[in-house]
């Protein structure tokens, strides 16, 4: 099975300061654990809310955007990770073993299983080319349709297959996954890197992510004229938070 770490965001994060490189050795070793078995799929960290982008949509169709910075700091995605695990509670023991010297050992960390719950195919690697050009996170934000764990049913899902296929093929959507309801999740919250453990379903509903894409574009304006087309399944309704995603090269300046 896949799960998807996210690291939830905090005031050190959202002010973007720089990594340490105690920071940087021991998430290296936590996360060769799996990578040694082939389980780590992937790990990116997401750029300040303040250089975000929320969109809805008018009757029209037409992209509503809304700059960040955004208040709900513990809400807010600041990472995340893609990784095999037999179970919920190998992802989590994973998780437990987060590194202390993260967030003072006072990260939050949300695991959710992967897989859209209709069976739309999950597709891509958000590091899968090594090429020069920003990548953006699209998340769609959970609504309480989709904490029912709602199929939108065979002609919607089509739809979705076909422009993630066609949007893979053109070269500029690099991975696309579906989450299932919160009730399926947990979270690890630490306190002086003791860990406790929180099972879903969680309250923060239009704060929650029910499925994201990467695409890797030149510009904002590009993911917004995706996004005006794409037949996301609240159709209009859909509400989106979109990230830059750091370069390795980005995170790693400051210890150059």
């Amino acid at each position: 099975m896949r799960f998807l770490i996210v690291r939830k965001a905090d005031a050190e994060t959202e002010a973007g300061g720089p990594v340490t490189q105690a920071l940087v050795d021991a998430m290296a070793e936590h996360c060769d654990r799996l990578a040694a078995e082939g389980r780590f799929i992937s790990g990116e960290g997401l750029k300040p809310s303040r250089e975000g982008y929320r969109v809805h949509f008018n009757q029209g169709r037409e992209p509503v955007v809304v700059d960040g910075p955004f208040a709900e700091a513990r809400e807010l995605v600041a990472g995340f990770s893609i990784i095999e695990a037999a179970s919920m509670d190998d992802a989590v023991a994973w998780v437990k073993q987060w590194p202390a010297e993260d967030a003072a050992g006072q990260a939050e960390i949300e695991v959710r299983p992967l897989g859209c719950p209709g069976g739309l195919s999950n597709f891509g690697d958000p590091a899968e080319d090594d090429s020069r050009r920003p990548r953006f996170m699209v998340m769609l934000k959970a609504n309480p349709r989709s904490e029912t764990d709602w199929n939108p049913g065979p002609e919607i899902l089509g739809r979705m297959a076909e422009a993630n296929r066609a949007g893979a093929e053109a070269g500029y959507l690099i991975a696309g996954n579906g989450l299932s309801s919160s009730r399926h999740a947990r979270r690890v919250r630490f306190s002086k890197g003791h860990p406790q453990v929180f099972d879903g379903p969680f309250a923060e509903i239009k704060e929650m992510v029910a499925g994201f894409w990467v695409l890797r574009v030149d510009s904002i304006d590009d993911v917004i004229a995706w996004a005006r087309t794409y037949p996301f399944p609240d159709g209009d309704e859909a509400r989106l938070e979109i990230r830059p995603l750091y370069s390795m090269e980005e995170l790693l300046a400051p210890l150059a």
